[in-house]
């Protein structure tokens, strides 16, 4: 199994247990707080999403011989213009219920020589940010700790589900939501709108608004 191929095993080592007879509620909070930091510190970092940087041991800018040294072949994919996404689906994926890794490349320079990653799509709650922001949150949680964030647009997916793909533009991270949750996570680079390789990825949706 590669590295990195949703390997799926527990992201948080078991918190220290908090002393129960505390005598007032700023020994509550200070314990509250250790206990926050605790699992923040203990994030696997081979799944951890930095917006505007990497996920995971996948980085923005990184040379894509690299990546499929990390990933291997993609499973899927769509390349034209020397563009392309691979896509690479975890092992334990089922029918519709697919968790994915997509990778958006294009070439570095005019020179063609190379192609390096400009964006990088997950879909399973594996991944998450230091503050547990994952697949799967909601539309208010995601608001907290990026309160930037702006709807671009919103489709109809194959299922006749609407998407709606909000981004957060300076920070360098966008979402897909469906009813109310995040279904994936897509970090590219900053000040450049997530929205702008859409159709490449999901040729099959229709643009509703």
């Amino acid at each position: 199994m590669k590295n990195i191929k949703f390997a799926l095993l527990g992201l948080f080592i078991g918190l220290a247990a908090c002393k129960s007879n505390t005598k007032s509620g700023e020994i509550k909070a200070d314990s509250s707080a250790k206990t926050t930091a605790a699992s923040v510190q203990t994030l696997d970092e081979r799944f951890l999403i930095v917006a505007g940087r990497a996920v995971g041991e996948i980085t923005l800018g990184e040379d894509m011989e690299q990546v499929g040294k990390k990933l291997g072949r993609p499973n899927a994919g769509d390349a034209a213009m020397g563009k392309a996404w691979g896509i690479w689906y975890s092992d334990d994926s089922t029918g519709k219920q697919r968790n994915e890794i997509a990778v958006y490349s294009s070439y570095r320079d005019t020179s063609m020589r190379m192609k390096d990653v400009k964006q990088i799509r997950i879909t399973s709650d594996k991944f998450k940010t230091r503050d547990g922001l994952t697949a799967g949150s909601t539309i208010e949680e995601t608001k907290k700790m990026f309160p930037a964030i702006e709807k671009l647009s919103a489709y109809l997916n194959a299922d006749k589900d609407t998407v709606a793909v909000y981004d957060a533009k300076k920070e360098g991270i966008g979402f897909e939501f469906s009813n109310g949750r995040s279904i994936s996570i897509t970090v590219h680079p900053v000040n450049t709108s997530v929205n702008a390789t859409y159709l490449t990825l999901h040729p099959e949706w229709k643009l509703i608004e």
